[in-house]
């Protein structure tokens, strides 16, 4: 008899081998890369909201003039406050406005300022970023050159950089004053050690996954021609189908559940069996975990969105909402208001009794707002500035519900027993939406200013 130089079992396992060490590398790269996208794009959204709720906050002609002459103003310090409890609210590694200068070794970016947590006061006061200071060589001319490529860029970027402070994922958002110049950047680190720490787990994990059921499957199939295998394989085969077809784009991870059959054959379909089960398990697990995340990402983005004072949608909101206002215009038949209200004489509430009662004043103001127009949505779009947009019950009533306004404030305002930062005064401004002659949201609302500035004349409210 002719010696097998190879044998079928042999060919069958190198080639299986050779298949797992493949499906290793491949599985690992795909899976590396998909979660690496997935973690960054969750991460540039998070960065994404942050900023641009912080750069609504920003009086940019303030700050241009505080980084001309160099002298902090009233308006700097607020913003210092302004940075600090973002950071302290959100946690975050780093949040600060810089003017990048150039790419040279020393002195390449310039500060403006930067938010510190209450920790960090307590801590490294004398590290409070001071204006106008320049970094030295905090910043390699690598680095500096990527904040530099970015704020060029005019628009929101993002990059990855490597420094004393920490491995972070920087967004960076140009600011410009109300003359359209670029004055400086708004930037935000994150901390992303823990995604490179999670991909190489993930990575790992994949390896592992794969090299074990790789190494089973070889196993079962060297074994194939076994009688005793056959049966209880269809059997595993039948369940792992059921459950396929029973969580196809399934919602809910506690349906995911694979029931196996018993199986005691005490070879490898039963490992096999345990597998799969500990396999779908694993599955649910996972599904919950990016349920949570997506949670945690839409809790995020409804405080990205809301005023922190008033707790009404901020000009981010109404910027949303106006852009599927005008979608809506363009593709139906509405009929809607715009209401632009401006609280009358807050700076004098502010110097007179402190920006505490400021704010009690602001929110009074807002509540009887939203009390009156209650069907309707309610924004904040700066220190004094309130938009309602009217539609349905609030715009077929409108005249009812200004003169409740208007009742209300004066209710306020003569009651002797009131303090000044309860009586309210609201210039309110009304434009109706034009079909056929307002081709965009913006129309209606110019208008509606106007209307509002006209009523703060007549109220003897207008600012000096």
């Amino acid at each position: 008899m002719k010696r097998i130089r190879k044998p079928l079992k042999q060919s069958v396992l190198q080639g299986c081998i050779l298949l797992i060490a493949v499906l290793c590398l491949v599985l690992s790269l795909l899976n590396y890369w998909n979660d690496r996208r997935m973690q960054y794009s969750h991460y540039e959204s998070y960065i994404e909201n942050i900023l641009r709720y912080t750069a609504s906050g920003i009086d940019t002609d303030d700050l241009a003039a505080c980084i001309r002459s160099g002298q902090v103003s009233e308006g700097y310090r607020a913003l210092q406050g302004f940075l600090d409890g973002i950071k302290d609210n959100l946690e975050l590694h780093f949040l600060y406005i810089i003017i990048p200068l150039s790419d040279e070794p020393v002195d390449n970016i310039r500060n403006v300022i930067a938010a510190m947590s209450r920790e960090e006061y307590e801590t490294i006061p004398d590290q409070l970023v001071q204006l106008g200071d320049l970094t030295g060589d905090s910043y390699s001319p690598e680095t500096a050159r990527k904040y530099l490529r970015a704020y060029e860029s005019g628009q929101l970027s993002f990059f990855e950089e490597v420094s004393e402070w920490g491995d972070d994922y920087t967004g960076l958002l140009p600011l410009y004053d109300s003359d359209g110049n670029k004055i400086a950047a708004l930037c935000m680190d994150v901390d992303i050690q823990e995604i490179h720490s999670s991909l190489r787990a993930q990575t790992f994990t994949t390896v592992g996954v794969t090299l074990a059921l790789g190494v089973l499957f070889t196993l079962l199939f060297i074994l194939w021609a076994d009688a005793n295998i056959t049966r209880p394989i269809e059997k595993l085969e039948a369940a792992v189908a059921d459950f396929a077809a029973s969580s196809h784009r399934h919602d809910d991870p506690e349906a995911l559940v694979l029931r196996v059959p018993e199986l005691h054959t005490g070879n490898e379909v039963e490992s096999l069996s345990d597998a799969v089960l500990k396999m779908s398990q694993d599955m649910r697990d996972s599904v919950q975990k990016m349920l949570s995340t997506q949670t945690e990402l839409a809790r995020l983005n409804t405080l990205a969105h809301k005023d922190g004072l008033t707790h009404v949608g901020n000009k981010v909101a109404y910027t949303n909402y106006a852009k599927d206002l005008l979608h809506k215009m363009q593709t139906e038949t509405l009929e809607y208001a715009i209401i632009m209200a401006d609280c009358n004489h807050l700076k004098r509430m502010n110097d007179s009794y402190g920006h505490e009662k400021g704010d009690s004043y602001l929110k009074a103001s807002c509540a009887l707002l939203c009390n009156i127009f209650h069907h309707s949505p309610v924004f904040r779009v700066g220190g004094d500035e309130f938009v309602i947009v009217l539609t349905g019950r609030d715009y077929a009533n409108r005249e009812e519900l200004l003169g409740r306004a208007a009742d209300e404030m004066r209710k306020t305002e003569e009651n002797p027993s009131a303090a000044p930062w309860e009586k309210i005064s609201i210039a309110i401004g009304v434009a109706l939406y034009r079909p056929g002659e307002d081709k965009t949201v913006e129309d209606v609302y110019v208008r509606a200013d106007q209307a509002m500035y006209a009523e703060k004349v007549r109220m003897n409210a207008v600012r000096t």
